[in-house]
C-alpha cells in the first residue's frame, strides 16, 4: 500500500471554544474513515489532551492527526505516522519577531529566518515544522521533552524526516512523515510544498 494521507479542512463559527474545535476535528475524522469504510462514531475517539486522536475502529495502519487554530480545523487519516501544524499568523508578533526568533533552537535557522523576505513568514514556516516534529517524534514514542528539543536538521537532505508545507494569507500548515513518497490528498484542495530545510 502507498502511504497516504487524507486532510479535512474547516471553518468553525465564531466564537468555539477549545472544546468545540476539538469536537469538530473528531468530526471530520469521523468523516474521513467513512470515506474509507470504516464506523468510527464521534463518541469513540479519544478525549482532547490525551495526545493524538485514537479510535478502537480504525484499523491499522491508519492513524489519525489533528490541528487547529484560530477557528480553523485540519483532520487527517493516514496510513504511517504523520504529524501535522496549522498556524495563524499574529500581528504582534511581528514587534517580537526577533525575541521569538531567539527561542529557537538552532543558530543557522534563526539566519535563515532574519535573512528571508518577510521574515515572519520564514518563522512560521520553521514554527510549525518544529510543532509538527514534535507531534511526529511523539507517535514513535521518542517525546521530546518539548518543542524547542526538536531540530529542523532532521528534515531531509540531511535527515530522515520529509516535509510538506503551505502558506497562504497568514496561514502556514506542516506535515511531518518519515515517508519520502506521501501521497496527500486535501479537501478543500490546497497546494502543498515538499520542503527542504538546508
Amino acid at each position: 500500500m502507498t502511504d497516504r494521507l487524507d486532510l479535512l479542512l474547516a471553518q468553525a463559527p465564531a466564537g468555539s471554544s477549545g472544546a468545540c474545535l476539538s469536537r469538530l476535528g473528531r468530526e471530520l475524522l469521523s468523516r474521513l474513515a467513512a470515506r474509507h469504510g470504516f464506523d468510527c462514531p464521534l463518541d469513540g475517539w479519544s478525549p482532547r489532551g490525551s495526545g493524538a486522536p485514537r479510535h478502537p475502529s480504525l484499523p491499522s495502519p491508519w492513524q489519525a492527526c489533528l490541528s487547529h487554530r484560530d477557528r480553523r480545523v485540519v483532520a487527517g487519516l493516514a496510513t504511517t505516522p504523520v504529524g501535522i501544524d496549522l498556524e495563524h499568523a499574529r500581528s504582534r508578533h511581528t514587534s517580537r519577531l526577533a525575541s521569538l526568533v531567539d527561542l529557537l533552537p538552532e543558530p543557522d535557522v534563526q539566519r535563515t529566518i532574519l535573512a528571508a523576505t518577510p521574515p515572519l513568514d520564514a518563522f512560521y514556516r520553521a514554527w510549525t515544522l518544529h510543532e509538527a516534529l514534535y507531534k511526529l517524534a511523539s507517535l514513535n514514542e521518542e517525546s521530546p521533552t518539548s518543542i524547542f528539543a526538536t531540530r529542523l536538521e532532521r528534515l531531509a537532505p540531511r535527515g530522515d524526516v520529509h516535509a510538506w508545507l503551505w502558506q497562504a494569507n497568514g496561514w502556514t500548515l506542516a506535515i511531518t512523515s518519515y515517508s519520502k513518497s506521501l501521497t496527500i490528498h486535501t479537501l478543500p484542495d490546497i497546494s502543498l510544498t515538499k520542503h527542504e530545510w538546508a
